[in-house]
């Protein structure tokens, strides 16, 4: 067993570091790249993602057929629970057109959405944390690398909450001072449901599955969200091939930390 205050510190400086940091470096990307080619990676950056939390949701519990009992049937309903809600919330999600610009309303939707996964990621590190037979958080986690990879994760993904984000301006001003409070903001959106459930996760086990279920539903809600916009013409103006490699870019370097997790010195 790890101590608690250890470990929250560090899981909690890791996550938020992480994710503010991810946003402030999109304020700076967005000074000198496309707004349509900055979503279409950050599009990328959530497909990757939702391929990997769909997959610590156990597929929603697809191998288990039709014989999976109420536990099936709960992971089912908490994935639609994870996308129908934002679906309401956000009307226009299927639009488009970009609305109440100016405004960090839907940014922030969009920021609590990719952060729902959190929650499953924050429970399995509070069990991990209370239940190691290990002395270290490096040790236990699998080493640097691994811990690198968590990083690189929160730090793309803010990237992709910063490139919502700038479509909302109603302007092309990206100076970090003027936005450090809708900064805070989007981190304490995106980086709560990770803090609070490793808080909860160090004292009660729960099965992570199911909160990662609940994350798969909410990313996809994120991933239509920045599609709408992606891919209205007067955002790519005939650039949808550049747009694809970009996309493409988002995906694989989400896929390259990825590999830093399974590395093995």
């Amino acid at each position: 067993m790890l101590p608690f205050g250890d470990s929250f510190a560090a899981w909690v400086v890791a996550t938020a570091a992480a994710a503010f940091g991810g946003l402030l470096a999109s304020l700076i990307v967005g000074r000198y790249l496309r707004p349509a080619y900055f979503l279409a990676f950050s599009v990328g950056v959530l497909l990757w993602v939702f391929t990997d939390v769909i997959d610590e949701a156990g597929k929603i519990d697809v191998e288990a057929s039709f014989s999976g009992g109420w536990e099936q049937v709960i992971i089912i309903v908490l994935f639609v629970a994870g996308v129908v809600p934002f679906l309401y919330m956000d009307r226009s999600v299927f639009s488009n057109t970009i609305i109440d610009v100016g405004r960090i309303t839907t940014p922030l939707l969009l920021a609590i959405a990719v952060g729902v996964h959190g929650l499953g990621e924050g429970f399995a590190f509070g069990a991990v944390s209370a239940t190691t037979p290990f002395n270290t958080l490096i040790t236990a986690f699998g080493g640097e690398a691994a811990g690198a990879s968590y990083v690189i994760h929160k730090f793309l993904e803010a990237m992709a909450i910063g490139s919502f984000y700038l479509l909302f301006l109603g302007s092309k001003t990206t100076r970090i001072g003027t936005h450090l409070r809708s900064v805070t903001w989007l981190t304490l959106a995106f980086t709560l449901p990770s803090i609070a459930a490793m808080a909860v996760g160090y004292y009660y086990q729960f099965d992570a599955v199911y909160f990662f279920s609940l994350g798969t539903g909410a990313l996809l809600y994120a991933m239509l969200r920045m599609a709408g916009p992606l891919f209205s013409n007067d955002n790519l103006g005939g650039r949808s091939f550049k747009a694809g490699l970009w996309l493409t870019a988002g995906f694989l370097c989400v896929y390259f930390a990825a590999l830093l997790h399974s590395y093995i010195a």
